[in-house]
């Protein structure tokens, strides 16, 4: 139970438009689209002008004529927020059916990449990863380092058919060490036992090189196709034995042939281990913890900085009339955190083992990551949607919409210091946190709509950064300096902290988790604009 009291919900009456159903009516239009390639414009168009009409209907200032109720005011904040929604849905179904052509142009801030070329969104990719902290500039550097050694090993006179040596470092070495080691395992042994087939092969049939010229052709076919599906030692085996028909038909063939091709599967697998130990051996499992961390320390600027925008007090801004730019200063920052973070994400999902192996050494605290990850686009796009003109002022709202920025931006540095503490910092699992906040549920007099979309997406907010410490059971409402534990009282789980997080009990010493749980689902919604 969260203890949150049930929202008043507004009755609708006969006069008002019925706008949740322009909403409900648009997934079956999407999916028209994605089925049978129909034009979503027209349902995109009518959708667009009903939430223009139901937005300026409630913007009104408290104490002008035709302001709604605040139960009326709350609920046009959830349906305008729906109704984004399934804009951008409906935009992004018709871009990936139609391209260029597509014939709905959705937010320019959203689908930025829609009306760019190819050129422009290379040069946006290189640009956004050539650092350090980017999973595949560290895949780059590792491989290139590693092919160099390679290559240099492979001119030695001594060591004959030395390309081997670096194909071998090419398709061998993997992000992680552990990974790397178990595939250098598989290769060795499928080399070694297509050594022993080549060796006994070519000691039969000898010279008649009419028997390779035969047997070349199905045995392509048979690696081919049974090789990618068996895994990397078939496939090395399989290679194997196919590289020495293949040469047994242009010089005459020795038994050694099978020994040179061990020898260089060996030497380019070893130069693999040792860049793959040297280089960043723990891949992304390291690094989605610093990019997250990050994720999350952005975000909370962006909070904050937004909290106070909306709150910010003065004659236009009271009076409805001052326009705040979208693209505020931080966006930027928060836009490359993600990059960096859903990047991370990526790779980390595609490497199934931890570092070390499950067996070794203590399982850290899970976390969703994917969690963390939807609080920065959340973050993102719901700031832009605030800062958007018209900006009405809050009155005697604001200091209290302010108050919730910093409260929820304090709770995304104490996971951010989780997941990545500092020199000082102590270290500790990642925290409990409740599910929303105490105040969302309030209606002070004269509150603006405004003031209700912010408190929802600050809540939406909270909700997000809640789900991060995968597993743990969910938290009350967060208010400030308590929070509401779990059922059963203070004996039956961990004692809520004096900011209104809780621990999770005896867990063992670590800042993230790189073991957990099996990964699942997508990082996030899509791209984000370039910097």
């Amino acid at each position: 139970m969260s203890g949150r009291r049930p929202r008043p919900v507004a009755r609708p009456t006969p006069s008002s438009p019925p706008y949740s159903t322009r909403s409900r009516g648009w997934p079956p239009t999407t999916a028209s689209c994605l089925r049978e390639g129909a034009s979503p414009l027209a349902a995109y168009q009518e959708l667009a002008a009903v939430r223009a009409v139901l937005s300026a209907r409630s913007a009104a200032h408290p104490g002008e004529g035709g302001t709604p109720a605040p139960d009326v005011l709350r609920r046009h904040a959830a349906v305008l927020e729906v109704a984004d929604a399934a804009l951008a849905m409906g935009a992004a179904a018709d871009l990936a059916v139609h391209g260029r052509r597509a014939s709905v142009s959705g937010p320019p801030e959203r689908f930025w990449y829609a009306a760019t070329r190819g050129p422009a969104l290379w040069w946006h990719r290189v640009r956004g990863h050539a650092e350090r902290r980017s999973v595949f500039f560290q895949n780059a550097v590792r491989i290139a380092l590693a092919l160099t050694a390679a290559r240099l090993v492979a001119g030695v006179d001594t060591l004959p058919h030395g390309f081997w040596a670096t194909l071998a470092t090419l398709t061998l070495t993997r992000t992680t060490m552990d990974e790397t080691w178990n595939t250098i395992r598989s290769a060795l042994a499928g080399t070694l036992a297509g050594a022993l087939v080549t060796g006994g092969t070519l000691a039969l049939v000898s010279t008649h090189t009419n028997v390779y010229a035969v047997l070349l052709p199905l045995w392509m076919l048979f690696a081919f196709t049974v090789g990618p599906v068996k895994g990397v030692g078939w496939a090395q085996g399989l290679f194997t034995v196919l590289v020495a028909l293949v040469f047994a038909q242009l010089a005459p063939p020795t038994w050694r042939l099978a020994e040179v091709r061990l020898l260089d599967v060996l030497v380019g697998s070893a130069i693999g281990a040792v860049f793959g130990l040297l280089a960043w051996p723990r891949g992304a499992h390291d690094e989605l913890r610093y990019a997250t961390a990050e994720l999350l320390r952005r975000a909370a600027e962006i909070v904050v900085a937004t909290s106070a925008s909306v709150a910010l007090a003065g004659p236009l801004r009271r009076a409805g009339q001052a326009a705040v730019p979208a693209g505020m200063p931080g966006h930027r920052s928060l836009q490359h955190a993600v990059i960096l973070a859903e990047s991370a994400y990526g790779q980390f999902q595609s490497e199934p083992t931890p570092f070390g192996g499950r067996g070794r050494g203590p399982v850290l605290p899970t976390v969703d990551w994917q969690a963390a990850l939807m609080a920065g686009h959340h973050t993102l796009w719901g700031s832009e949607r605030l800062l958007e003109p018209p900006c009405t002022g809050l009155g005697s709202t604001a200091t209290k919409v302010s108050g919730l920025g910093d409260r929820v931006a304090g709770r995304m540095l104490l996971v951010s210091a989780a997941l990545d503490p500092g020199g000082d910092t102590p270290t500790g699992p990642v925290p409990r946190l409740a599910r929303s906040l105490a105040d969302a549920d309030a209606e002070p007099p004269g509150a603006p709509r405004l003031y209700y979309a912010t408190v929802s997406w600050l809540d939406s907010l909270m909700a997000d950064l809640s789900r991060i410490a995968r597993g743990a059971e969910e938290l009350g409402t967060d208010g400030d300096g308590e929070g509401v534990g779990r059922p059963g009282g203070a004996e039956s789980g961990p004692e809520d902290t004096e900011d209104g997080a809780a621990t999770t009990g005896n867990r063992p010493d670590g800042t993230g988790d790189t073991a957990g749980e099996p990964r699942r689902g997508r990082a996030g919604p899509g791209p984000v604009p370039p910097d």
